[in-house]
């Protein structure tokens, strides 16, 4: 496996206010495993959505909330929120500053047809 200087890899827009850049996907060579970093201005939302798989969130700067089925969340910088396969869920920044979060699903694609259904609002852009 190859190391990956992800501290070079350029960011992309998302969603209005949230760009992400992949450290770990298909094209580093993973095989079974995403790991994405998101940074997400005050304010944003990501809607109601599920995956098939569980998913991981790591807080590692700002705040967030978090909503599973209906059930609402905060969490902060060394907290994380375990999300179980097929729960609804939402999330978005809580508070005046940006937030850097790492989600991690235990697939590649996370976001491909098929693997995540969005029951609100539309899939992000994933380049």
């Amino acid at each position: 496996m190859p190391v990956i200087d992800y501290a070079g890899l350029p960011e992309f827009p998302m969603r209005t206010g949230i760009t992400g850049k992949w450290l770990s996907a298909r094209e580093h060579g993973a095989t079974a495993l995403s790991v994405l970093s998101n940074t997400a201005a005050p304010g944003v939302a990501v809607p109601r959505h599920f995956h098939e798989y569980e998913e991981v969130i790591l807080v590692e700067e700002g705040r967030i909330w978090a909503e599973l089925g209906d059930e609402r969340l905060t969490a902060g910088p060394g907290q994380s929120v375990i999300i179980p396969p097929h729960t609804p869920h939402a999330w978005g920044t809580q508070g005046p500053a940006a937030a850097r979060i790492l989600f991690i699903w235990p697939v590649l694609e996370p976001f491909a047809p098929g693997k995540s259904t969005y029951l609100e609002g539309t899939p992000p852009a994933v380049s």
